[in-house]
């Protein structure tokens, strides 16, 4: 970590976390490069973070491990006298892509365990200095997935619904003592998501749904499909957003968002019609194992 920087530091804290890679990584970046902050960049290893910028400071935070997140905000705010500007949930993962009757119950609560329970541990550790300073934004990264109903991505797409939920709650919770709740729901960003959930993807030998394994994997790789945004147009728009006095409580951005937002407002059958068609769902059924014993 770099050296104490008194508490008469007028930059403004930027705590983020999972850093080791994507977005993450590049918002940190972005953050950096600009002088009226002074950011925290932290990652389960320390070691991915080894190549940030050098104004950076780095932290090992594990979103999973309540005493990782302890020392990690005690090191934090000893160093800025307790003092935490913004708070960005970016930790994550997407590792239960497949049909949601035979993901392992496991695999689930691996998802949800970082995506919204970490989520809360982090928020629950930070938001107290917010409140003793009555000012302060906290920046969720959720995702259109939470609102697309896109076949074979129940697990993420849950895990990402429910920080939007809870997001919800806490800006009123919160807006009495002057602090901000902002959820960002990225379209199609330029990451390594695609890969890591492919690489997870592991249907039974006797799956019902091995005949659509293709489409299995097509969701685990969709959102880097087609021309999604880069990271770093994607970190600069957060930045900008939450750099405002006053930021909106939801920003959809990246590529295809905006198609996602307004698609999400159309009746239900017409949204199954066109996600159906979308994944080739009608095939789902058509040539699997026959049902003789149910």
């Amino acid at each position: 970590m770099a050296d104490l920087v008194t508490s008469n530091d007028p930059r403004k804290v930027v705590v983020i976390t999972g850093c080791s890679s994507g977005l993450g990584r590049s918002m940190a970046i972005e953050f950096d490069a600009q002088k009226q902050y002074r950011v925290f960049a932290t990652a389960r290893n320390p070691d991915s973070l080894r190549e940030l910028p050098a104004g950076i400071e780095r932290v090992q935070l594990d979103v999973t491990d309540q005493q990782s997140i302890k020392a990690a905000f005690d090191n934090i705010t000893h160093e800025t006298n307790g003092r935490i500007d913004i708070l960005v949930n970016n930790a994550g993962v997407n590792h239960a892509v497949g049909p949601l009757v035979e993901t392992d119950l496991q695999r689930i609560r691996n998802t949800f365990e970082p995506n919204f329970f970490g989520l809360i541990a982090v928020t629950q550790a930070a938001a107290p200095y917010m409140i003793k300073r009555r000012s302060g934004t906290i920046v969720n990264i959720g995702s259109t997935a939470a609102i697309a109903n896109m076949p074979f991505g129940a697990t993420y797409s849950a895990s990402k619904a429910a920080v939007h939920a809870l997001s919800d709650v806490l800006r009123l919770e919160l807006a009495g003592f002057g602090i901000k709740v902002v959820v960002v729901a990225p379209g199609k960003i330029k990451s390594s998501i695609g890969d890591t959930g492919s690489s997870h993807i592991s249907l039974p030998h006797d799956s019902a749904y091995k005949h659509v394994e293709d489409i299995v994997q097509y969701r685990a790789q969709f959102s880097q499909l087609g021309n999604p945004t880069p990271t770093d147009v994607f970190a600069k728009t957060v930045r900008k957003w939450v750099a405002v006095a006053n930021p909106g409580p939801y920003l959809f951005t990246g590529s295809k968002s905006l198609t996602v937002w307004i698609a999400y407002y159309l009746p239900t059958w017409m949204k199954d019609r066109l996600i159906g068609a979308m994944f080739n769902a009608s095939r789902i059924g058509k040539t699997g194992p026959k049902d003789k014993n149910v």
